[in-house]
């Protein structure tokens, strides 16, 4: 451009000199390189940063489609390069598999709720069983009260059976010791009978003594074994009733310590199963109800949609094809149309001036000789070379042989111009941004995107 306006100054001057309104000389013959230079310092180094231009590219966004189940591919309605609508069908899943889950997981909730009624039932026998548990052990209680009332009455009885027996053992005595005596008296009345000193009458009498005391004497201990054995039966009963005593204690304690708490246990644990809700449904329907949305949702992502409005590019897919939900492989390339892009790269030096809102042109290399008016919308304030990315490598550190990479301008097209162009993913391009700095080099600036813009002609 420098050297376009210093041929124009040039060629005024011939003019002026072909008119004799000037006289060549040594300052007529240096003035175009002071031109230049003025050129130069006044518009086109201020023009870098009040009127920064640099490449543009047109960035549409591209969903890589991957489907949420995996299976073998049935259909493929899509067809490449032809725009349609947010739930168009992509391409469905053989869905077979799917069904079956849901099926079986339809069978597996009625069979849960089916349990969740057993369960209740189970919860009121489980009481049941803890309520005549208690009862036994009223029932034992009694009968540990009867055997302890038993082992008294048998304990009685042989403290009278014991007094018995030493009443008979006093009597054997007694008599043992009278007919001892009375027959010390037969011996002395023998002797006195063949001395003539007593009377035979008295001899009968004193040996019918002895036999009444004989007799006596065998009667009583006849009746002091008796007694004996009769306090052998008491003991034995006494020890019978403290062993049917200790057998109900046993029994009692057994039911108090351990079937008690047992079938509590069982009771609290079938009344928790049984009462285990999540609101109003029961956990084990709830959690068979989660499969089975689990399932549905799955059945449904059988059949793949468009996330919203554009066209399929690159289709490869074809039915047969078994594709999986893995996260680093897609399957089709789908760009969204109603998310685009439009980027301009600025270099560091020349961003400075540039904020949101203010005017720009943009030339494409797609539509030579038309020039677009657009405005800033954003500014990318990161470039790659700002990004530290998580990784064992050290990043490495800045130098002054690396390029300085430029920085992303986001600009949109006003879209109130006429013949606004479709524009194509990766168009590419020139764009000017119009600053409040360096106003008067805008003109320049404009004349030489309309110089490119025409030149796309010539050098595509």
């Amino acid at each position: 451009m420098i050297v376009f306006l210093t041929l124009c100054y040039v060629g005024l001057l011939a003019i002026l000199l072909k008119l004799g309104v000037i006289k060549l000389n040594l300052w007529w013959k240096l003035s175009p390189a002071v031109w230049m230079l003025l050129l130069f310092v006044v518009l086109f180094i201020p023009m870098q940063w009040g009127a920064p231009s640099g490449p543009t590219n047109m960035y549409e966004f591209v969903i890589e489609i991957i489907p949420n189940v995996s299976g073998e591919v049935t259909d493929v309605p899509v067809k490449p390069l032809v725009p349609i609508e947010r739930g168009q069908v992509l391409f469905t899943i053989d869905p077979v598999p799917y069904e079956a889950e849901v099926a079986r997981l339809q069978a597996q909730l009625e069979a849960a709720k089916q349990n969740v009624e057993q369960l209740g039932a189970s919860a009121e026998a489980a009481a049941a069983n803890v309520t005549k548990t208690e009862e036994q052990v009223d029932v034992i209680k009694s009968q540990q009260k009867a055997a302890l009332d038993a082992v008294n009455a048998a304990k009685a009885a042989l403290l009278e059976t014991e007094a018995n027996r030493d009443a008979a053992d006093i009597q054997v005595t007694d008599r043992t010791e009278q007919l001892a005596i009375a027959q010390k008296r037969l011996t002395r009345l023998e002797e006195l009978v063949a001395n003539e000193a007593a009377t035979q009458d008295q001899l009968d009498a004193a040996q019918t003594q002895i036999t009444q005391l004989q007799g006596q004497l065998n009667g009583a201990i006849a009746g002091a074994r008796g007694a004996a054995a009769a306090v052998t039966r008491s003991q034995a009963d006494v020890e019978a009733a403290e062993s049917n005593e200790r057998t109900i204690e046993l029994q009692l304690k057994q039911l108090v310590e351990a079937d008690i708490p047992l079938v509590e246990a069982e009771e609290k644990k079938a009344r928790l199963a049984a009462e285990s809700m999540i609101g109003d449904v029961h956990t084990d329907v709830a959690t068979v109800q989660a499969q089975l949305r689990r399932a549905e949702y799955d059945l449904d992502q059988t059949v793949v949609k468009a996330p919203a409005e554009g066209h399929v590019v690159g289709l490869t897919l074809r039915p047969g094809q078994r594709v999986t939900s893995f996260p680093v492989r897609s399957w089709m390339a789908f760009v969204v149309s109603e998310r685009r892009r439009l980027v301009v790269g600025v270099n560091q030096s020349q961003l400075r001036h540039v904020k949101p809102g203010q005017p720009a042109e943009v030339v494409f290399k797609l539509y030579p000789g038309k020039t677009y008016s657009a405005t800033v919308e954003s500014i990318a304030t990161i470039n790659p070379e700002g990004q530290v990315q998580p990784s064992g490598i050290l990043p490495t550190a800045p130098t002054y042989q690396k390029m300085t990479p430029t920085y992303g301008v986001v600009i949109e097209l006003e879209e109130e111009q006429d013949a606004l162009p479709r524009l194509y993913g990766g168009a590419a391009g020139t764009a000017t941004i119009y600053t409040e700095s360096a106003k008067a080099a805008h003109v320049i600036r404009r004349v030489m995107l309309r110089m490119e813009s025409w030149m796309n002609y010539i050098i595509p």
